[in-house]
């Protein structure tokens, strides 16, 4: 039986490190991102991770999941406060139940 990972909105959750470290409006992006990989005709896999890169003034992110092998690529331009970000790895799971981002760190 293939389950289906959803990642519904109503069961969301953050760890206290994201809450702490990450600026809300890139857990917005995180949470935006998956919602996207979700809605398309690809099968979304239960761990979806978040590599970030500061470099070049700017702010690289890669969202990857393993099955189905995805890769996607996003930048930003370098905020102030996106500098500590750098070499930050971020997981966002969904167990059917809930979804939780939690920095890779916290796993």
């Amino acid at each position: 039986m293939n389950k289906k990972y959803t990642f519904k909105m109503e069961t969301r959750y953050l760890t206290k490190g994201i809450s702490e470290t990450i600026p809300f409006e890139i857990q917005i992006f995180l949470w935006n991102a998956v919602d996207e990989s979700v809605e398309s005709k690809i099968d979304t896999d239960y761990l979806q991770v978040f590599k970030f890169k500061v470099e070049d003034e700017k702010l690289k992110i890669t969202h990857h999941q393993e099955v189905p092998e995805i890769l996607k690529e996003y930048q930003f331009k370098l905020r102030e406060g996106y500098k500590q970000l750098d070499k930050v790895k971020i997981f966002i799971i969904d167990d059917i139940t809930h979804s939780t981002m939690l920095l890779a760190e916290e796993y």
